[in-house]
Parts: C-alpha cells; structure tokens; sequence
C-alpha cells in the first residue's frame, strides 16, 4: 500500500537504516540486457528498508508494534514503536505556534495599550500583565515553530507523545494515523506531565517541574498536561 507522509525525520532515518545495513546507501544502479539504470535512493525508498529490517531483526532493531496494552509492558526506553492512533494537536501548543494568532494578538494589545489609559485603570483590569505577555512570548520563542503531537489509541488509557520539528512537517497530522517514534521516555497512571515541559520543550526549572508533577493539576488546568500512562517518543514517521 502506498504511504502518505505527514511528518518524516530524515535525518534520523538515514541513521536508523544505516546503523542496520552498515553504511549509507546514496544510490542504486540495475544492469539489465546491457542498460544500466540508476536509482536515487529517496526517504520513502529508505523507510520501506527500515520497516523490512525491523520487521526482519525485531531484536536488533528494538522493533515493537503496539497492537493492545499488553505491549507497553514490554516497551523501555530505546525502543523503536509503531502504533496506529488518533493523533492531534493540543490547543495550547496551538495557540502558542507562530499560526496560532496568539502572539499576534498579544501584540495588538500591547500596540493599542498606550491608547486604552484614556478610560483609567478599569478599563485594562482584564487584560493580561506584562508579565503574563511576556511568559507567553517566551514559551512561543522556545518552541521555536515545533509542535507537539499527541497519538490517542483505541480502548486504550495510554498516550503517545512526541515532539515535532517544523522543517519535516509535510502536512496536517491531525487524525487517525500510523505513528512511529523511539521511545524516550515512559510515566505510569496518575503521573502529569505539562505540556510545556515535555523533553524538548522545557523551559520550567527541574525543581518546580517535579513540583508540579507530583500534584494533580486542578479541573481548569488538566487541558495544559498530559495524564499517564503515556510514552514519549522521537517520532520518527507519521503516515497514512
């Protein structure tokens, strides 16, 4: 079956195939009734290589297709997984993404504050503080136009997560798709992670991110974490 990329990590892709065939390949070349042909070898023809391999040496590859929850019992750090889910965009990362409009509109209050003193100190009660401004541009800067990516699986209370790096985003990934990652990380039922200091993205101090870890997030802030169990993953490949 031909395969749809939304996201494809080229990088690490050629890593992985490289590390299970001994070396890079750069190219092809087939001799048939004296013409030679050369092929390029192309991403898509690599991760076709990968899933063989992997399919092939799971031991090697760490390669653990997620069929049921009895898998996660099995999966550690390191692992290469595969998993068909649901996958979406949290609203928070949204609003913080360059096409969020978030900072845009932050901008534009602050661009129209000078003008509002007029009507006193009532009039910007609700408005956001400098503070609260600048946190927001703050986290929006680190994230840098990365996404992060949440994979829901079926009749399952696990969660896959995963950062996304803008430069190999094809297209919208939201809705059911494969996704495959390495796993980076794992955290049990009744652990919350935020969002905003998933690995990768944490600009939280150490301290207070175990803090706020420890407790459970209160009803109007649960949409800001991510309830385990979950695991993290380097998202390798999503497609459809």
């Amino acid at each position: 079956m031909l395969k749809r990329f939304m996201y494809l990590d080229t990088n690490a892709l050629a890593d992985y195939v490289s590390a299970l065939e001994d070396g890079v390949r750069s190219s092809l070349e087939r001799q048939d009734e004296g013409e030679r042909v050369t092929f390029s070898d192309t991403p898509q023809a690599q991760f076709e290589r990968l899933l063989s391999l992997a399919n092939s040496e799971p031991d090697l590859a760490g390669w653990f297709p997620v069929e049921s929850d009895t898998a996660f019992s099995e999966i550690r750090v390191g692992h290469l997984i595969d998993a068909e889910c649901d996958i979406y965009i949290p609203d928070l990362v949204k609003a913080l993404s360059p096409q969020g409009g978030l900072i845009d509109a932050l901008n534009r209050i602050e661009s129209i504050m000078p003008a509002m003193s007029i009507f006193g100190a009532d009039g910007m009660d609700d408005l956001p503080s400098r503070e609260q401004r600048d946190a927001v541009k703050l986290f929006s800067n680190a994230l840098g136009g990365s996404q992060i990516a949440v994979g829901e699986l079926d009749e399952s209370a696990w969660h896959l997560a995963g950062q996304l790096a803008p430069e190999y985003v094809k297209s919208d990934v939201e809705g059911r798709a494969r996704l495959i990652g390495k796993v980076s990380n794992i955290w049990q039922a009744g652990q919350w992670k935020p969002l905003l200091a998933l690995p990768g993205t944490s600009l939280i101090p150490r301290a207070d991110r175990r803090k706020m870890e420890r407790k459970r997030p209160a009803e109007n802030e649960r949409e800001h974490y991510l309830e385990g169990p979950a695991v993290m993953l380097d998202v390798l490949a999503i497609y459809r």
